[in-house]
């Protein structure tokens, strides 16, 4: 029963995405918390002490004239920002990872085989960490969860600043594997299969490794007009 409403829940923040970013600015969005409750108001990345070290964490209020309170990630499933959508994950036993084992992803492709990015600012090794036990995760259907972050922000936000933006693609947050330039074209082939088009420009070399900014803008822009 847990795992049937996890998967429903993830699938709920699928409508959402854009390209805002995390942001030290508060903008209207929402979260879930650890029961799977749905709360609005007003959201802004952590930028005071931590509650949890290791642990990333947002800041949240209802409304303008509320007081702030600090949600860890721990203590959250994911939250969205205007149309971006974030997962909560925990550092991968191999990979480039952030300085919080526990962190948030954004949603960059909501695909069979989805795509992630995560900022390494803070220097970053893989974790060894346990996964997550609360069942994060992607899963198939139209009922709810976390989705895509359809644009993306790379200067500015989350991943701006001199901060480097890590990708990650897998079924889940617990399968998830990091994207090189190695693997680039192979990943990016199967993730943004549905645009054929795209694909085969990728093939064709006219995006590289290092054009990922403008490689997801392109996927999303002309996936957002099928829609």
């Amino acid at each position: 029963m847990k795992f049937l409403f996890l998967s429903a829940f993830i699938l709920f923040f699928a409508c959402s995405s854009n390209a805002q970013g995390l942001t030290s600015k508060f903008q209207q969005g929402y979260y879930y918390d650890i029961n799977g409750q749905k709360v609005e108001g007003l959201i802004r990345t952590g930028t005071g002490k931590k509650l949890v070290e290791n642990e990333g964490y947002i800041t949240f209020k209802e409304d303008d004239k509320a007081n702030k309170q600090n949600l860890s990630a721990s203590m959250i499933h994911g939250f969205v920002i205007g149309r971006d959508s974030f997962i909560v994950a925990r550092a991968p036993r191999v990979g480039t990872w952030s300085k919080n084992e526990l962190d948030f992803m954004q949603v960059m492709v909501n695909s069979p085989l989805k795509l992630y990015a995560i900022n390494a600012s803070g220097g970053g090794g893989g974790g060894g960490g346990i996964q997550p036990s609360f069942g994060l995760g992607m899963g198939g259907g139209s009922v709810g969860g976390i989705g895509t972050g359809i644009g993306l922000s790379l200067g500015s936000g989350m991943f701006g600043g001199g901060n480097r933006a890590v990708y990650y693609f897998g079924s889940d947050t617990g399968s998830m594997t990091e994207m090189k330039k190695q693997n680039f074209v192979d990943v990016i082939s199967e993730v943004m299969a549905d645009e054929p088009e795209i694909v085969e420009k990728v093939k064709a070399k006219k995006y590289s490794f290092g054009d990922m900014e403008k490689l997801i803008k392109a996927y999303n822009e002309k996936h957002e007009t099928k829609n």
